[in-house]
């Protein structure tokens, strides 16, 4: 069987224990999320250093694996048995394991942790079939904003109207800073049951994406010290200058996409698609494209394309040719 949210899961934990799952997909906090459900299932408070074993892949055998597996528990009623980054278990230890799981102890459950696995492969087939394969996707859209407000629900929360949308516009899409920024929230809230908006706006902290759109934002209102402002907080995160470079390139072509679109009077789905942005974000790529002088930004497109090629050939300070780049726009 396939899982393929953490609210499956638990419904699932609730009605039953399995021998073996596969935790896997490109959404690490989710399948993290789902190893710390099963954890908190079968092992007793206090019991881990006793009753899980906890593998690399790459540094242990199948024979190494299913001996732990065959293990009698010391503290729980079970023992768990992880293994990390099981795309890297050898086919012959597949194949083993594959056997072994057959003849696995009542008393053990078993994890196998991956990022990707070649649904091809017989142990992925297997374990499809046998057992049970929770996988994690990337999650967009209307998937993103359902997650953040079944979070904010099980923590007995709400946002005010318009606050959900507003937070992942800020936050953005990656779970682990979205989680960060909702416990943040809700302890903000203390006991009350709403967020308000104004807490969105004062607590949570921007996204690279959100401050891209207010650079963009300054320069097109040719506000050259909100501009030069908003470029050192990016820079200032650590990122590298190529990296920034990358990203505002990719916003003008967005902002470019969308003026065009808009004239055209393509549809927004169309739209969303061509700019390949989330429909939460879509909304305000619109207003700026519309707000946008085309010229600024197909040359500033054009002058970010040529620091680009600069930084990739030379020592130059990236810091001081974007800084130049905006002083020349603005």
């Amino acid at each position: 069987m396939i899982l393929r949210n953490l609210e499956a899961l638990e419904a699932d934990l609730g009605a039953r224990l399995r021998p073996v799952y596969l935790v896997l997909g490109p959404e690490e906090f989710l399948c993290r999320e789902a190893v710390r459900l099963l954890k908190r299932k079968v092992l007793s408070p206090g019991s881990a250093d006793f009753d899980l074993t906890d593998f690399e892949a790459g540094a242990v055998s199948a024979d190494g694996i299913l001996e732990a597996a065959n293990t009698f528990p010391m503290v729980s009623g079970r023992r768990l048995v992880l293994v990390r980054d099981a795309a890297r278990i050898r086919e012959s230890d597949q194949e083993a394991l594959i056997a072994g799981l057959e003849t696995l102890s009542p008393k053990t459950v078993m994890v196998f942790l991956a990022g990707e696995m070649d649904h091809r492969r017989k142990f992925y087939r297997t374990l499809l079939e046998r057992h049970c394969v929770c996988e994690f996707q990337k999650l967009k859209d209307a998937a993103l904003e359902k997650w953040a407000a079944a979070w904010l629900r099980r923590e007995g929360r709400t946002l005010a109207p318009g606050a959900l949308k507003r937070l992942l516009q800020m936050a953005g899409s990656d779970l682990e800073a979205l989680a960060a920024e909702l416990e943040k929230l809700v302890l903000y809230a203390g006991v009350a049951g709403t967020i308000p908006a104004e807490a969105v706006e004062g607590l949570v902290r921007s996204s690279r994406q959100h401050d891209i759109f207010q650079l963009i934002d300054a320069v097109g209102a040719k506000d050259r010290s909100g501009a030069l402002q908003k470029l050192a907080g990016l820079l200032g995160t650590g990122e590298h200058p190529l990296v920034v470079v990358t990203m505002l390139a990719r916003h003008c072509r967005q902002v470019l996409i969308a003026r065009e679109c808009l004239e055209k009077r393509v549809n927004a789905r169309e739209i969303a698609a061509a700019a390949q942005v989330p429909p939460f974000v879509l909304e305000k790529l619109l207003g700026q494209a519309k707000r946008a002088e085309t010229a600024v930004i197909e040359e500033m497109f054009l002058r970010l394309a040529a620091i680009d090629k600069q930084l990739k050939s030379s020592a130059l300070d990236g810091r001081r040719l974007l800084e130049g780049l905006i002083c020349g726009l603005v």
